[in-house]
């Protein structure tokens, strides 16, 4: 946090905690009866009486604090119109009951005021033409309630009361709150007074008021709990386009019904505001130019109409927990896009939204940071939305479907109409699901960063008739210390024929051993397959049947696919930490330590495939792309038990990004490394880089070897024990391809006579 952050925090804590107790301390607002008049439009004044019911939660309570900013109060009065003591300071207000109130005692007072009400970026009540709306909550404000802006109030995200809303506005105009509409009075005086009345209680940031000139348009959804009006307020050129806006509407309500339980709410309601979207209780604002015709902002009054369970019916406890709003709504558009529109869909939503996560989420929110308790300056940044998105993911798949599902419906049940943190909805869903669910807290919501899973390798054994396979699972971490001791993923076992068989498998630590039977020896094996995991890998698997360009999309990985006679399986994957060091260092080597790739396939015969990685020193490559002078290589090893090697490959574009080419494409592990050649010299790359290519190296059955060499030259290949197994002359730029028996040659390039390179080259 900048050192101002760090000032002005303290300063509204000594504010709220020197001069005054905390109002939600010490009161409790049972409902607010809102008495409004909006009808200047020139001044921007609105002028209020609130009428507040509440009871205290301290014995010998005279004085209580209520909270209001910038509007000036003009009087305070009790139930009998008694005028009572007050005071300001900043946004608190204080006021002198006239008598001692204890918890068992409830009182009304009445609060007049009037004046310009607050806003700012993002939050506040503002006017903006003919048109005045509320934003609940402000980015900037810290705390962020802004009930405060239009009306006095406990404003917390803990206090939660009824609303009855009295709310006067010219007769060209209508007033939207939320709940349902229970009158309109005409004044005969150019004015009427809309009445709406709410029957669930809700914290202040959730209470709305919109005024305008407003076209109405209604439909009822069949919830199952029974009928629940629909309502738009819109402007009067907006209505044609509700039927290709909200097409899926009533289909996006049921399965979300289906998934949490009933519409917790009396109304469904939307109203259009020249700032937006906030989900308002029972009156969702979405900004008018989303408002479109079409499907295009679908995703957003989804995201919105889910608050109405996550945010609305349980509330998170305090902006620390922000999470439990945001990001379980952020993962709700993915919930959305798999129920309406598939699995492939949903994949490929989620799959975008995690590689914004894992490229951009620490830059954007000045670091890793662990998605409770947040930094208030960040509750409603990236890591919340997306972040926190995809750990309810990870969540899911971690508990199963059912208990997920059946787990957050018995949650939003035991805190309904309440407020609740992050080890509350922990301790709900393991309770209903009978998982201890401390481990995946403790790492995916407690700590920063990421953990990352690989198989290292594994064994298959056959036993009674059956295939055991002895996985070796491997563990790295990116933006975090502190490993995770309690890991779930999915291992996928892929046979010859491309037919599957998952699993999922637990772990913990660094390293770890897991044993599974299955029928059929795997040609194969994958962890997370089917992106569950959320870790820091981004990822794809095609089945190839044709030559062409492939791009395996968030892997920063292209496969021009040169010959294949059959289909070919092959997935890339983006590793998001380091590579594994070279098992004998090499001076002058330096490898990246923020990434990597894996190639993973069943190859048929004759497959030929170029691969095309991008480099970018402007996203990733910066820790070993300095400088132009700087010699970028590509290394390669066949698995983790394999030292790193240097494989043939061909640049395009400037230093800074651009692509490797890798010819004969194999499966792998490929990472970016450079070279000091000033210290090293000419001739110590790794299989003499710049003379000498061997590829792939070890290999299964043949090697290509080639030079860079400008002239014709002699190759020629010994076995270990000395003997000469093979030589020619090749031309410039011919690669010749070589095939012996299992075992290690070594293999030379001769330049008039002198020997110029030399490398080993092994046959397994």
């Amino acid at each position: 946090m900048a050192m101002a952050g760090i000032i002005r925090v303290l300063i509204l804590l000594l504010i709220s905690v020197k001069l005054f107790a905390a109002p939600g301390d010490t009161l409790d607002v049972v409902k607010y009866n809102l008495n409004l008049t909006v009808t200047n439009f020139t001044s921007k004044v609105i002028y209020g009486n609130a009428g507040i019911d509440f009871c205290v939660k301290q014995p010998a309570v005279q004085q209580i604090t209520l909270e209001l900013r910038q509007l000036q109060v003009d009087s305070v009065k009790s139930a009998d119109g008694t005028s009572l003591a007050f005071s300001r300071q900043g946004d608190y207000l204080r006021v002198t009951l006239p008598t001692v109130m204890n918890p068992a005692d409830t009182a009304n007072i009445s609060i007049w005021y009037h004046g310009v009400p607050y806003y700012e970026g993002w939050g506040g009540f503002y006017f903006s033409g003919q048109y005045a709306f509320n934003l609940g909550v402000g980015f900037e404000s810290i705390p962020h309630n802004l009930g405060k802006a239009w009306f006095p109030c406990v404003d917390d995200f803990q206090d939660r009361a009824l609303y009855e809303y009295h709310v006067t506005v010219e007769s060209s105009k209508k007033a939207v709150c939320g709940g349902l509409l229970q009158s309109v009075t005409e004044h005969n005086n150019g004015t009427h007074t809309f009445y709406w009345k709410t029957f669930k209680s809700i914290p202040t940031y959730l209470a709305s008021l919109a005024i305008g000139p407003y076209a109405y348009k209604s439909d009822t959804f069949n919830s199952i709990a029974g009928p629940v009006p629909i309502t738009w307020y819109l402007r009067p050129g907006d209505t044609s386009k509700i039927a290709g806006t909200f097409a899926n509407l009533k289909t996006i309500a049921a399965n979300f019904e289906e998934r949490f339980g009933a519409y917790p709410f009396n109304r469904i309601g939307f109203t259009g505001t020249g700032l937006g979207a906030m989900e308002h209780a029972e009156n969702i604002f979405l900004p008018n130019g989303t408002i479109t015709g079409n499907a295009s902002d679908e995703w957003l009054y989804s995201h919105e109409l889910s608050h109405m369970w996550f945010g609305d019916k349980v509330t998170c406890a305090t902006d620390a927990d922000m999470w439990l709003n945001e990001g379980i709504a952020r993962w709700c558009e993915i919930m959305f896009t798999e129920d309406l529109y598939g699995t492939a869909a949903a994949d490929e939503y989620y799959r975008a939204l995690h590689k914004g996560v894992l490229l951009n989420t620490h830059l954007t929110d000045d670091g890793y940071r662990a998605l409770s308790p947040m930094d208030p300056e960040y509750t409603y940044g990236s890591t919340v939305y997306d972040k926190g998105a995809v750990v309810t993911h990870a969540l899911r798949y971690f508990m199963g479907d059912s208990l997920f599902f059946q787990g957050v419906r018995d949650y939003l049940t035991q805190y309904a109409f309440n407020d609740a943190d992050s080890y509350q909805f922990r301790d709900a869903l393991s309770a209903s699901s009978g998982i201890d669910l401390t481990g995946f807290f403790d790492f995916y919501v407690f700590t920063p960063g990421f953990t990352h899973y690989s198989i290292d390798s594994f064994l298959v054994g056959q036993k009674c008739g059956q295939y055991q396979a002895e996985i070796y699972m491997k563990q790295k971490l990116r933006g975090t210390t502190v490993y995770d001791n309690d890991c779930r993923a999915d291992i996928t076992f892929v046979s010859p024929d491309f037919s599957m068989l998952t699993t999922q498998v637990s772990f913990s630590g660094v390293r770890d051993t897991v044993l599974v039977t299955l029928a059929f020896n795997p040609a194969l094996i994958l962890v997370d397959l089917f992106n569950h995991a959320s870790d820091a890998t981004t990822d794809q698997y095609k089945i190839i049947k044709a030559t062409g360009l492939n791009d395996f999309e968030h892997t920063y990985c292209k496969v021009d696919v040169k010959q294949v006679t059959d289909s070919a399986f092959l997935r890339v994957t983006h590793n998001w930490v380091a590579p594994d060091s070279l098992l004998t260092p090499q001076p002058g080597l330096t490898l990246s330590t923020v990434r990597y790739w894996t190639v993973e396939g069943i190859f048929p015969q004759g497959f030929t495939a170029t691969g095309i990685f991008n480099y970018n020193r402007n996203i990733f490559d910066s820790d070993i792309l300095t400088s132009s002078s700087d010699s970028l290589v590509m290394l390669y090893r066949e698995s983790a038990g394999h030292e790193w090697r240097g494989v043939p490959f061909t640049r395009t574009g400037p230093w800074q990004i651009g692509y490797i080419y890798v010819d004969n494409l194999q499966p792998g592990q490929y990472a970016l490394a450079v070279w000091d050649e000033e210290y090293v010299g000419y001739n110590s790359l790794p299989v003499n880089k710049r003379v000498l290519h061997i590829f792939p190296n070890p290999s299964k059955g043949s090697v290509t070897i080639g030079t860079s060499l400008k002239g014709t030259a002699e190759l020629v290949i010994h076995k270990a024990d000395g003997r000469k197994v093979f030589s020619h002359m090749m031309a410039a730029g011919e690669e010749v391809q070589w095939s012996d028996a299992p075992g290690t040659y070594l293999v030379s390039v001769y330049e008039n006579k002198r020997k110029v390179a030399s490398a080993k080259a092994v046959i397994q």
